[in-house]
């Protein structure tokens, strides 16, 4: 996708997906822009799913503004609506208003069971090395708590 903003219009050329909600730091976004580098600019975003409003910095070399997308950034899946607003010292104008898609990815909060499956896998490595220590696998208790490292002190 190739983002153009002169003056307020902003011109959109490819597809207009962004990355997958949840990415964290691997989706850059960019725009080219037709002011003078005394301007500075932010990315308003609308998250349309869940009624949320979010601002983004962005940083400019030359005549380019980019961020990395963090998951915080884009949580959701589904249709943003996003804007630019330049400002300088004197004067702030908005772009007009266009339409981003992020793709939905797996969500580990939407689990069948309250509590994820690798924690159950988790918990069976801790019993399984509990089990191990007491028998003195993998540890020489005979020196810990007098030899009886698993019964009170």
């Amino acid at each position: 996708m190739t983002i153009e903003i002169i003056g307020t219009t902003v011109n959109i050329t490819g597809n207009k997906v962004i990355g997958f909600a949840l990415n964290n730091l691997v989706d850059h976004f960019e725009a080219t822009v037709d002011t003078s580098a005394d301007w500075f600019y932010q990315l308003k975003i609308y998250m349309t799913k869940v009624d949320k409003y979010n601002i983004i910095n962005l940083d400019r070399n030359d005549n380019v503004l980019s961020v990395d997308l963090t998951r915080y950034m884009l949580p959701f899946g589904g249709r943003y609506i996003m804007q630019f607003v330049g400002y300088n010292d004197a004067q702030t104008y908005q772009t007009e208003t266009f339409e981003v898609w992020v793709t939905e990815s797996i969500d580990p909060y939407c689990a069948y069971d309250p509590v994820p499956t690798e924690f159950y896998q988790i918990e069976a490595e801790i019993r399984e090395l509990y089990e191990e220590l007491k028998t003195g696998d993998f540890l020489d208790i005979t020196g810990i708590n007098g030899g009886d490292a698993f019964e009170p002190a």
